[in-house]
């Protein structure tokens, strides 16, 4: 039903992609993506805060929310949808807001909608159809500072304790990078990977309890609801990300590509590969690997 010149309602249900992505962009752990990070309670609020009664159960969050979402009709999909992309669930956050709208487009793309406003308010508009062809496809190979990053020569050998770490964690840490170095890449692919992300995660997190003054006064430092730094041994592997970029320990191109093996890592959970098709081969690998010894460079150079 057409609500003015250009803006419409939400008028037939969604692919089941998009519900995902919704889901995803509900629950928030994606902080490069989504602006908000939806704790139990915080999604029990939310959908409470536009009148849909869904208390959540304590399962897994996402797949709690991508059940109720598949059971709403368009008009409670478009007040998700909407609320999402509303100043006020921001507190009036203009880039917590800016961050939603891109995110949501990107999502509501794929159904030929986009988001609009009307003053402050939210509403659907039909977006202009999607145009695939040959020549705009080559926009998307990879471009050349990608691949001067993942041409750079490195080290095989990584010593850990070159960082000057606690001493408790550094062996476990050495031991991980140890085992990276001797498995069989080409034939376990997601193992590669899933270490290679994980042992990233708790250099970094290394590195913050090393430098807690720092790593916790910088702006990206994750906070708690009242406004209170989180504290360190908490913080997400992209929160690490960002900050150790932030107080220039990690330089922009590992911090790009590490949030990539971090994404890479998160197809730990076997439904998440599966609704993805994630099938990783020995390029795969390499890449992930590349980023790994350019993160351990670099916190070894900017911590000296």
């Amino acid at each position: 039903m057409v609500i003015g010149s250009d803006n419409i309602h939400l008028g037939h249900t969604l692919d089941p992609l998009t519900l995902e992505l919704l889901a995803e962009f509900i629950c928030g752990d994606d902080t490069a993506r989504f602006p908000i990070y939806r704790s139990s309670s915080y999604l029990t609020r939310f959908f409470e805060s536009i009148d849909i009664n869904a208390v959540h159960d304590g399962s897994t969050r996402k797949w709690w929310v991508l059940g109720i979402l598949k059971h709403l009709d368009p008009s409670d999909l478009e007040k998700v949808i909407l609320r999402l992309t509303d100043l006020r669930e921001y507190r009036g956050k203009k880039d917590q807001l800016a961050l939603a709208v891109q995110s949501m487009n990107g999502i509501l793309a794929m159904e030929n909608l986009k988001i609009a406003f009307n003053v402050t308010k939210p509403v659907l508009q039909q977006a202009d159809p999607i145009q695939i062809t040959e020549e705009g496809l080559l926009e998307f190979i990879p471009p050349k500072d990608e691949e001067e990053f993942l041409g750079k020569q490195f080290g095989e050998e990584i010593k850990i304790a070159e960082l000057g770490l606690d001493g408790t964690i550094t062996p476990y840490l050495q031991e991980r990078v140890d085992e990276i170095q001797v498995c069989p890449k080409e034939k376990v692919c997601l193992g590669t990977i899933f270490l290679l992300g994980s042992t990233l995660e708790g250099l970094l997190l290394a590195v913050a309890m090393k430098n807690p003054s720092k790593f916790m006064s910088s702006h990206s430092a994750p906070k708690e609801k009242n406004g209170k730094v989180k504290q360190i041994y908490c913080w997400k592997l992209s929160e690490l990300i960002d900050v150790a970029f932030d107080v220039n320990l990690l330089e922009l191109d590992v911090k790009k590509f590490s949030h990539v093996l971090r994404d890479f890592r998160n197809y730990i959970h076997p439904y998440q590969q599966m609704s993805q098709n994630f099938r990783p081969d020995q390029h795969t690998v390499g890449i992930c690997w590349q980023v790994f010894k350019a993160a351990f460079e670099q916190l070894k150079k900017n911590s000296s």
